[in-house]
Protein backbone atom coordinates (compact mmCIF):
# COMPACT_ATOMS: atom_id res chain seq x y z
CA UNK A 1 0.00 0.00 0.00
CA UNK A 2 1.28 3.05 -0.82
CA UNK A 3 1.56 5.67 1.56
CA UNK A 4 -0.96 8.01 0.01
CA UNK A 5 -3.52 5.21 0.02
CA UNK A 6 -2.89 5.05 3.91
CA UNK A 7 -5.61 7.64 4.62
CA UNK A 8 -8.22 6.10 2.89
CA UNK A 9 -9.76 5.57 -0.24
CA UNK A 10 -12.69 8.33 -1.53
CA UNK A 11 -15.51 7.30 -4.41
CA UNK A 12 -16.55 10.73 -5.67
CA UNK A 13 -20.02 10.23 -7.70
CA UNK A 14 -21.00 13.71 -9.67
CA UNK A 15 -22.20 14.26 -13.43
CA UNK A 16 -19.63 16.92 -13.80
CA UNK A 17 -16.23 15.97 -15.20
CA UNK A 18 -14.82 19.24 -14.35
CA UNK A 19 -16.16 18.72 -10.64
CA UNK A 20 -15.15 15.13 -10.28
CA UNK A 21 -11.76 16.30 -12.05
CA UNK A 22 -11.48 19.09 -9.42
CA UNK A 23 -12.03 17.08 -6.28
CA UNK A 24 -9.55 13.70 -7.49
CA UNK A 25 -7.00 16.46 -7.61
CA UNK A 26 -7.41 17.99 -4.45
CA UNK A 27 -8.21 14.97 -2.34
CA UNK A 28 -4.95 13.10 -4.20
CA UNK A 29 -3.09 15.62 -2.83
CA UNK A 30 -4.18 15.44 0.77
CA UNK A 31 -3.43 12.26 0.73
CA UNK A 32 -6.15 9.83 -0.06
CA UNK A 33 -6.62 6.89 -2.46
CA UNK A 34 -9.82 8.29 -4.90
CA UNK A 35 -12.41 6.27 -7.39
CA UNK A 36 -14.98 8.39 -9.54
CA UNK A 37 -18.17 7.69 -10.88
CA UNK A 38 -20.61 9.51 -12.84
CA UNK A 39 -24.33 8.61 -11.37
CA UNK A 40 -25.39 6.37 -8.64
CA UNK A 41 -25.50 3.17 -10.54
CA UNK A 42 -21.96 2.98 -11.62
CA UNK A 43 -21.23 4.33 -8.05
CA UNK A 44 -22.66 1.16 -6.74
CA UNK A 45 -20.84 -0.94 -9.38
CA UNK A 46 -17.45 0.54 -8.09
CA UNK A 47 -18.21 -0.09 -4.55
CA UNK A 48 -18.70 -3.70 -5.48
CA UNK A 49 -14.94 -3.81 -6.85
CA UNK A 50 -13.77 -2.33 -4.33
CA UNK A 51 -15.02 -2.62 -0.49
CA UNK A 52 -12.07 -0.60 0.98
CA UNK A 53 -13.70 2.68 0.17
CA UNK A 54 -14.49 4.68 3.13
CA UNK A 55 -16.56 7.52 2.14
CA UNK A 56 -18.36 8.49 -0.83
CA UNK A 57 -18.98 12.27 -1.65
CA UNK A 58 -22.83 12.31 -3.53
CA UNK A 59 -24.02 14.82 -5.62
CA UNK A 60 -27.56 14.93 -5.62
CA UNK A 61 -29.11 15.86 -8.78
CA UNK A 62 -27.22 13.22 -11.51
CA UNK A 63 -29.07 11.23 -14.25
CA UNK A 64 -29.65 7.66 -14.31
CA UNK A 65 -29.49 7.38 -10.41
CA UNK A 66 -29.64 10.67 -8.31
CA UNK A 67 -27.58 11.30 -5.04
CA UNK A 68 -30.82 10.76 -2.67
CA UNK A 69 -31.65 7.52 -4.51
CA UNK A 70 -28.18 6.27 -3.90
CA UNK A 71 -27.40 6.93 -0.51
CA UNK A 72 -31.37 5.61 0.19
CA UNK A 73 -29.70 2.28 -1.51
CA UNK A 74 -26.27 2.22 -0.33
CA UNK A 75 -27.85 2.75 3.83
CA UNK A 76 -30.38 -0.47 2.75
CA UNK A 77 -27.73 -2.63 1.94
CA UNK A 78 -25.89 -1.74 5.08
CA UNK A 79 -28.42 -2.19 7.27
CA UNK A 80 -29.11 -5.82 5.23
CA UNK A 81 -26.24 -6.79 5.98
CA UNK A 82 -25.73 -5.68 9.67
CA UNK A 83 -28.89 -7.44 10.23
CA UNK A 84 -28.27 -10.69 8.13
CA UNK A 85 -29.23 -11.54 4.74
CA UNK A 86 -32.36 -13.26 5.55
CA UNK A 87 -34.32 -9.72 6.73
CA UNK A 88 -34.99 -7.39 4.93
CA UNK A 89 -34.79 -3.55 5.46
CA UNK A 90 -38.06 -1.19 5.66
CA UNK A 91 -36.91 0.30 2.41
CA UNK A 92 -36.25 -2.01 0.20
CA UNK A 93 -38.68 -2.70 -1.72
CA UNK A 94 -38.09 -0.49 -4.51
CA UNK A 95 -35.05 -1.77 -5.78
CA UNK A 96 -34.90 -2.76 -9.18
CA UNK A 97 -33.97 -5.84 -10.78
CA UNK A 98 -30.24 -4.15 -12.22
CA UNK A 99 -29.79 -2.53 -8.83
CA UNK A 100 -30.55 -5.63 -6.68
CA UNK A 101 -28.10 -7.62 -9.08
CA UNK A 102 -25.57 -5.28 -7.74
CA UNK A 103 -26.02 -4.87 -4.49
CA UNK A 104 -26.69 -8.11 -3.74
CA UNK A 105 -23.49 -9.72 -5.20
CA UNK A 106 -21.52 -7.95 -2.39
CA UNK A 107 -21.47 -9.92 0.53
CA UNK A 108 -19.27 -7.87 2.61
CA UNK A 109 -20.91 -4.16 1.63
CA UNK A 110 -18.23 -1.86 3.21
CA UNK A 111 -19.66 0.13 5.57
CA UNK A 112 -19.35 4.46 4.15
CA UNK A 113 -19.45 7.94 5.32
CA UNK A 114 -21.90 9.81 3.25
CA UNK A 115 -21.24 13.20 2.11
CA UNK A 116 -23.55 15.00 -0.07
CA UNK A 117 -22.98 17.29 -2.53
CA UNK A 118 -25.93 20.07 -3.53
CA UNK A 119 -25.29 23.88 -5.52
CA UNK A 120 -28.39 24.32 -3.54
CA UNK A 121 -27.88 26.07 -0.17
CA UNK A 122 -30.82 25.42 1.04
CA UNK A 123 -31.13 24.39 4.82
CA UNK A 124 -33.96 22.53 4.95
CA UNK A 125 -32.81 20.40 2.06
CA UNK A 126 -29.57 20.18 3.89
CA UNK A 127 -31.27 19.22 7.36
CA UNK A 128 -33.10 16.41 5.30
CA UNK A 129 -30.21 14.55 3.93
CA UNK A 130 -28.55 14.72 7.18
CA UNK A 131 -31.68 12.96 8.98
CA UNK A 132 -31.91 10.58 6.10
CA UNK A 133 -28.43 9.30 7.18
CA UNK A 134 -26.10 11.36 5.57
CA UNK A 135 -22.64 12.29 7.73
CA UNK A 136 -22.36 15.85 6.34
CA UNK A 137 -22.36 18.00 3.39
CA UNK A 138 -20.77 20.81 0.94
CA UNK A 139 -22.00 23.21 -1.43
CA UNK A 140 -21.63 24.24 -4.70
CA UNK A 141 -19.38 26.41 -5.88
CA UNK A 142 -16.86 24.37 -3.26
CA UNK A 143 -14.62 25.53 -0.76
CA UNK A 144 -11.89 23.44 -1.29
CA UNK A 145 -10.49 24.17 2.03
CA UNK A 146 -13.55 23.22 3.70
CA UNK A 147 -14.16 20.24 1.65
CA UNK A 148 -10.77 18.87 2.82
CA UNK A 149 -11.25 19.73 6.11
CA UNK A 150 -14.64 18.14 6.39
CA UNK A 151 -13.34 14.92 4.94
CA UNK A 152 -10.30 15.07 7.62
CA UNK A 153 -13.04 14.65 10.09
CA UNK A 154 -14.98 11.91 8.80
CA UNK A 155 -11.93 9.89 7.99
CA UNK A 156 -10.55 10.05 11.39
CA UNK A 157 -7.53 12.37 10.13
CA UNK A 158 -8.05 15.71 11.47
CA UNK A 159 -5.00 17.84 11.52
CA UNK A 160 -5.75 18.25 15.06
CA UNK A 161 -5.08 14.88 16.04
CA UNK A 162 -1.18 15.60 14.87
CA UNK A 163 -0.99 17.95 17.81
CA UNK A 164 -1.98 18.74 21.71
CA UNK A 165 -5.94 19.50 22.34
CA UNK A 166 -7.04 21.28 25.01
CA UNK A 167 -9.89 20.75 26.73
CA UNK A 168 -11.85 23.51 28.41
CA UNK A 169 -15.10 24.78 29.78
CA UNK A 170 -14.45 28.88 28.80
CA UNK A 171 -16.68 31.30 27.80
CA UNK A 172 -15.74 32.81 24.63
CA UNK A 173 -17.20 35.99 22.37
CA UNK A 174 -18.01 35.03 18.77
CA UNK A 175 -17.09 39.16 17.51
CA UNK A 176 -19.82 37.50 14.25
CA UNK A 177 -22.72 37.26 17.32
CA UNK A 178 -21.92 40.85 19.03
CA UNK A 179 -25.72 40.41 20.97
CA UNK A 180 -25.44 36.74 21.70
CA UNK A 181 -24.95 34.68 25.20
CA UNK A 182 -21.08 33.85 25.25
CA UNK A 183 -20.23 30.78 24.04
CA UNK A 184 -18.46 27.75 25.81
CA UNK A 185 -14.74 26.58 24.00
CA UNK A 186 -14.81 22.84 24.42
CA UNK A 187 -11.57 21.98 22.43
CA UNK A 188 -8.31 23.78 21.46
CA UNK A 189 -5.64 22.97 19.12
CA UNK A 190 -3.28 24.47 16.95
CA UNK A 191 -5.14 24.48 14.38
CA UNK A 192 -8.78 23.78 15.22
CA UNK A 193 -11.38 25.11 17.76
CA UNK A 194 -14.49 23.46 19.09
CA UNK A 195 -17.44 25.22 20.96
CA UNK A 196 -20.88 25.42 22.06
CA UNK A 197 -23.43 27.95 21.11
CA UNK A 198 -26.72 29.11 20.85
CA UNK A 199 -26.97 30.27 17.48
CA UNK A 200 -26.39 28.59 13.62
CA UNK A 201 -23.53 29.42 11.73
CA UNK A 202 -23.33 28.22 7.69
CA UNK A 203 -20.35 25.96 6.83
CA UNK A 204 -17.60 28.30 5.29
CA UNK A 205 -18.89 31.28 7.66
CA UNK A 206 -16.03 33.35 9.34
CA UNK A 207 -15.82 33.18 13.05
CA UNK A 208 -13.61 35.02 15.47
CA UNK A 209 -13.65 34.73 19.09
CA UNK A 210 -11.93 35.79 21.96
CA UNK A 211 -11.66 35.27 25.83
CA UNK A 212 -10.55 38.00 28.53
CA UNK A 213 -9.73 34.06 30.27
CA UNK A 214 -7.68 32.63 27.55
CA UNK A 215 -5.71 36.59 27.15
CA UNK A 216 -4.05 35.27 30.46
CA UNK A 217 -2.01 32.48 28.97
CA UNK A 218 -0.84 34.60 25.53
CA UNK A 219 1.94 37.37 25.93
CA UNK A 220 -0.30 39.99 23.42
CA UNK A 221 -3.96 40.11 22.69
CA UNK A 222 -4.71 37.59 19.69
CA UNK A 223 -7.75 37.18 18.14
CA UNK A 224 -8.61 33.85 16.74
CA UNK A 225 -9.85 33.60 13.45
CA UNK A 226 -11.23 30.66 11.29
CA UNK A 227 -13.90 29.09 9.41
CA UNK A 228 -16.87 26.81 10.18
CA UNK A 229 -15.86 23.10 9.49
CA UNK A 230 -19.35 21.62 10.77
CA UNK A 231 -22.09 22.37 13.24
CA UNK A 232 -24.12 19.37 15.20
CA UNK A 233 -27.64 20.37 16.70
CA UNK A 234 -26.82 18.99 20.42
CA UNK A 235 -30.39 19.89 21.85
CA UNK A 236 -32.94 23.50 22.06
CA UNK A 237 -30.67 26.31 21.15
CA UNK A 238 -27.41 24.66 21.41
CA UNK A 239 -25.16 23.72 18.83
CA UNK A 240 -21.51 22.08 18.78
CA UNK A 241 -19.34 23.73 15.91
CA UNK A 242 -16.23 22.63 15.05
CA UNK A 243 -14.00 25.22 12.97
CA UNK A 244 -10.26 25.39 11.39
CA UNK A 245 -8.32 28.34 11.84
CA UNK A 246 -7.12 30.47 8.40
CA UNK A 247 -4.66 33.57 8.74
CA UNK A 248 -2.83 33.30 12.36
CA UNK A 249 0.49 34.62 12.35
CA UNK A 250 3.41 32.65 13.05
CA UNK A 251 3.18 33.75 16.74
CA UNK A 252 -0.34 32.97 17.31
CA UNK A 253 0.43 29.76 16.21
CA UNK A 254 3.47 29.62 18.59
CA UNK A 255 1.75 31.02 21.63
CA UNK A 256 -1.36 28.37 20.96
CA UNK A 257 1.20 25.37 20.75
CA UNK A 258 2.49 26.62 24.22
CA UNK A 259 -0.79 27.07 25.74
CA UNK A 260 -2.09 23.75 24.28
CA UNK A 261 1.26 21.60 25.35
CA UNK A 262 1.79 22.93 28.66
CA UNK A 263 -1.92 22.66 29.87
CA UNK A 264 -3.96 19.81 30.16
CA UNK A 265 -7.48 21.39 31.13
CA UNK A 266 -9.11 24.88 31.60
CA UNK A 267 -12.40 25.76 32.91
CA UNK A 268 -13.91 28.55 35.02
CA UNK A 269 -16.07 27.81 37.29
CA UNK A 270 -17.57 30.22 39.97
CA UNK A 271 -16.72 33.90 37.78
CA UNK A 272 -13.18 32.99 39.13
CA UNK A 273 -10.33 31.73 36.73
CA UNK A 274 -9.32 28.55 37.46
CA UNK A 275 -6.79 26.00 36.08
CA UNK A 276 -6.92 22.11 36.70
CA UNK A 277 -4.07 19.94 35.61
CA UNK A 278 -1.26 21.99 36.89
CA UNK A 279 0.56 22.12 39.95
CA UNK A 280 -0.62 22.92 43.28
CA UNK A 281 1.90 24.97 44.73
CA UNK A 282 -0.04 28.14 45.13
CA UNK A 283 2.96 30.38 44.04
CA UNK A 284 3.23 29.13 40.67
CA UNK A 285 2.97 31.28 37.65
CA UNK A 286 0.21 30.03 35.55
CA UNK A 287 2.06 30.90 32.16
CA UNK A 288 4.90 28.38 33.38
Amino acid sequence: MTEKSKKGKILIVDDSADIRLLLILKLKKAGYDVLAASNGMEALEVIGDNKDIKLIILDVMMPVMNGIQTMKLLLNRIEKNQQGEGEQPENAEGENAEVENVMDSDEDFPLLKVVFCTAKQDPRQIELALQAGADDYITKPIDEVIMVQKIHRLMGQQDEQLFAVLRTQIPITIEEFPDAEPSTLLELSETNAKFECNFQIADGSPVTFHSSYLEGFFKHNVKLKGSVIFQEKKGPDLFETDIFFKGLSEQDRQELRSVTTTKRELIKKDNEQEEEGESENEGEDPQE
